[in-house]
């Protein structure tokens, strides 16, 4: 547990505020499936990244697979965070491992997996890491709980959904004080008191919001776990150092279990008689068996598989066409691709959805026009689904119109989305003005992926959004401009012109909003400007503006922001209080400052 002792003591006459009192807070910050702008959710890419970031620990998502392995899983389906498909419930492990986890979310995650839940608690025992757990189906909770007991980790996970139901009576090792949800609106010092009598702590969940007060209200209102989406602001309210790339806090790695492949025979005779009985269970009627002996057959040579596979793509059974097409997809040879086209147009449409993910994983460009004929005529929103992240993986720009074209047509949300992810891995700005559209779209929660991607393929895009993306910044729906403030960050100094200039918008929250973007930018030139946006007439402008230029650490903004350290607003008080902390803290920008000031 962190002990809050952050005292803010400024040389300004009459100052007493402090923005924490010493010793009275206790807080732990836990980030939402991983530090979600940055990396692929549920993978061991997001646990690194919450070590590097410095915060408690992760809330993670756990499912169990059809032969009872558990891993990190949100949803249901691994279709939206994995190059494959089906229910988790459904599939065996050692095939849900073959599939690429986080190239969705960028290149640089390429060949990241879906991770087995007993080796994320091996990585976070020897990273001081903790874990949320939350268990997404039921009755699974006692193989949960056992795995944690064996792992010696029980007193750094908290049990959180249906596992906060289960008798722990069995369990000799403590697991992490009990939770009890605190809203917003119940953060008040007796109803946390009167938990923390009963030996529990207060939990707050802060998700969708980037808000700093929020989270500030809550750290001060004696919250002890606090779940948020965007551990940055909360790291950042904390004042936790986030290390620098050269200063990384350093990552403990580990053993990551892995399906054990049988060795190959280099027995000609041998090996052709196992391929032949593995066929024969393939074609056979018992699912089960017919996916591992798939599986089996991908370890061995290609020069004795590739042929009979090929051969069973004319099966009349759909179940063997999907495995074998299934097994082509892995072979990594391109050219077969046009052994694949035929069954776009099965009837079944299992076979055709492992058709695209084959030519997907071949990374078949050649097969980029027959992908484009058949989304257009395609009906079931399955295959249309796959046939657009196909496409964006592919990434030939002569898809972007098509791809533009089914998001303006398309009223499926799922679709949509997929098309949007793959205008985002394609990095074409000939379709900006649709992203922009749907990023500022008003449709529920049935859009929110969706519009989540379009941010992120603006961010990509890079330069050429910013202005869609500041006019962004003015539509009336908060999630709108945070989506919108994040992927402008990510596109970093290019934006800081045109930011300024946003910082005389006749709208409050958007002078607010890109106030709070100039400061995570951090860049230099933008802080003349942010001076003058302390003397704005909307408090929370220049809170914001005052929060920004500690961020950037310009020693010129410090007589303006010690004016305003008994202001009478609260917000404003504190954030210049730490923002002059922040400054003067920074030696090397203060001895800059002080020798330009000697010689002028």
């Amino acid at each position: 547990m962190r002990y809050i002792s952050i005292v803010i003591l400024v040389s300004i006459p009459l100052l007493t505020t402090l923005v924490f009192a010493e010793n009275t807070k206790q807080v732990e910050i836990f980030a939402h499936h991983g530090v979600l702008e940055d990396v692929p959710e549920n993978t061991f890419a997001a646990l690194k990244r919450a070590v590097e970031l410095g915060i408690d620990g992760v809330e993670i998502d756990i499912r169990q697979t059809k032969d009872k392995q558990l891993i990190l899983m949100c949803d249901e389906t691994i279709d939206r965070t994995t190059d494959g498909k089906g229910r988790v419930d459904q599939l065996l492990y050692a095939e849900i491992r073959q599939y690429d986890a986080g190239s969705w979310h960028g290149e640089e995650f390429k060949g990241e997996k879906v991770p087995l839940f007993s080796d994320v608690l091996k990585f976070c025992k020897i990273n001081n890491l903790k874990l949320i757990l939350n268990a997404k189906q039921p009755c699974m909770e006692k193989q949960i709980l056992n795995l944690v007991k064996t792992s010696e980790m029980s007193s750094r996970v908290y049990l959180w959904g249906t596992l906060r139901t289960i008798n722990k009576a069995e369990y000799i090792e403590p697991f992490g004080n009990p939770l009890v949800f605190v809203s917003q609106e119940e953060s008040k010092e007796e109803t946390i008191r009167r938990i923390h009598d009963e030996k529990k702590y207060a939990f707050s969940i802060l998700l969708g919001t980037d808000n700093r007060k929020d989270i500030k209200d809550q750290i001060k209102a004696g919250i002890d776990v606090i779940l948020v989406d965007y551990p940055c602001v909360a790291a950042d309210i904390l004042n936790i150092k986030s290390q620098s790339i050269s200063h990384k806090r350093p990552i403990k790695k580990i053993d990551i279990n892995s399906t054990s492949q049988e060795e190959t025979n280099d027995n000609t005779a041998y090996i052709q008689e196992k391929v032949n009985d593995l066929l024969k269970t393939i074609e056979g009627e018992d699912y089960d068996k017919a996916r591992t002996a798939t599986l089996a057959l991908m370890v061995l040579p290609q020069k004795n598989t590739v042929s009979p596979l090929l051969k069973l793509l004319k099966n009349k059974q759909p179940q063997t066409k999907q495995n074998a097409v299934w097994a082509l997809g892995f072979c990594g040879d391109e050219s077969i691709a046009e052994h694949i086209h035929p069954l776009l147009n099965d009837k079944n449409t299992e076979v055709r959805r492992e058709a695209v993910l084959a030519l997907k994983r071949l990374g078949a460009k050649q097969s980029v026009p027959i992908l484009i004929e058949t989304i257009k005529t395609e009906t079931d929103r399955e295959v249309k689904y796959d046939i657009a992240r196909t496409l964006g993986t592919l990434g030939d720009q002569s898809t972007v119109f098509t791809l533009a074209n089914i998001i303006t047509q398309e009223k499926n949300w799922f679709v949509k989305s997929a098309c949007v992810g793959a205008l985002r891995h394609i990095g074409s700005d000939k379709a900006i003005n649709i992203l922009a559209n749907i990023l500022t779209t008003d449709a529920g929660d049935d859009a929110a992926w969706a519009r989540t991607n379009a941010a992120w393929a603006l961010a990509a895009i890079g330069e050429k959004s910013i202005h869609l993306l500041t006019t962004s910044l003015m539509d009336k729906e908060e999630a709108t401009r945070r989506r919108a403030g994040w992927a402008l960050i990510k596109i970093g100094a290019p934006a800081v012109k045109e930011l300024i200039n946003s910082l005389r918008d006749t709208n409050d929250f958007t002078r607010s909003r890109v106030a709070q973007i100039l400061g995570w930018i951090g860049d230099d030139s933008a802080a003349t400007s942010l001076i003058w946006a302390l003397k704005d007439n909307e408090p929370s402008v220049v809170s914001a503006a005052a929060w920004a230029l500690g961020r950037i650490g310009s020693p010129k903004a410090l007589p303006p922001l010690k004016t305003l350290a008994n202001n009478k607003n609260s917000d404003i008080r504190e954030n210049s209080i730490e923002a002059v902390e922040r400054i003067v803290a920074n030696k090397e920008k203060m001895t800059d400052y002080k020798e330009s000031e000697q010689k002028s």
